[in-house]
């Protein structure tokens, strides 16, 4: 996967990732899927127990699977490279002092958006057996509605924190709607009042039990790559500028892991 395709990944991803560290914090277990149209966005789908998390999706580059220990502070993340075929691990520990800047918990800053006009309704419904509070908001582009659950006590986006610095990439008031109230967001509409567009996220939650197998990949037979050994690679590809560029895009996805 390419350094401008990782970034572009997280940066929609944050839309999808957002508010699901909460499901962890309940000792929640089973599946959540958030399903969604908006442009470049991709479906995820999520696997959770105890303190492991997982993440699954398919780019328009591959497939890509994240494995978090939020305990350990492990993480994996593999991708299928659709074109090329390549399969790639990377593994690196978040608790790690190098990363430990970029992995502080997130927390919700109840702030005004520039133009952007946020109120919280007491209009509610059940969404995924969860009651659901209606909030609206709209600046001179956008107008949008969020049913947000307050029946969880969270700091968002704990599972991924280095993520918490891609939110600029969403509309305004997507953000806004987030950012609004404590809570999970079970559903969003957002509307492009210029271009007539019509942009929607729905949530979906699937409670079973699970075997921790799925949390485990067998990296036997694929490249796996850390910090250490990308370093050397770096230090062995002096002067050869393909190798230095492979080497330099693998670092830069360890970071933004």
């Amino acid at each position: 996967m390419s350094r401008s395709i990782f970034y572009k990944f997280l940066s929609i991803f944050f839309l999808s990732i957002f508010g699901v560290s909460i499901l962890i914090a309940q000792n929640f277990e089973g599946k959540i899927s958030i399903i969604n149209n908006f442009p470049h966005a991709y479906n995820t789908h999520f696997t959770i127990k105890n303190e492991m998390a997982m993440l699954e999706t398919e780019t328009t580059r591959g497939y890509v699977k994240m494995i978090n220990n939020t305990s350990s502070g492990d993480k994996i993340t593999l991708t299928i490279d659709n074109e090329s075929g390549d399969t790639v691990a990377i593994v690196k520990n978040s608790n790690d002092m190098q990363y430990r800047n970029l992995n502080k918990k997130y927390s919700k800053k109840r702030q005004r958006s520039n133009n952007v006009i946020v109120k919280i309704t007491h209009e509610t419904k059940n969404i995924n057996g969860y009651k659901c509070y209606k909030v609206v908001a709209n600046d001179d582009k956008h107008k949008g509605i969020a049913w947000i659950t307050k029946e969880f006590e969270i700091e968002p986006n704990d599972l991924f924190p280095t993520l918490k610095s891609q939110q600029g990439a969403i509309p305004k008031v997507a953000k806004a709607l987030q950012n609004s109230m404590e809570g999970f967001v079970m559903a969003m509409l957002i509307i492009n009042e210029r271009a007539k567009e019509v942009n929607t996220l729905s949530v979906s939650v699937q409670k079973i039990k699970l075997n921790d197998n799925v949390f485990k990949v067998n990296m036997e037979t694929i490249a796996v790559y850390s910090e250490d050994n990308v370093r050397e690679m770096m230090k062995e590809a002096q002067g050869n500028p393909n190798k230095m560029k492979r080497a330099r895009i693998l670092l830069a996805q360890i970071r933004m892991q």
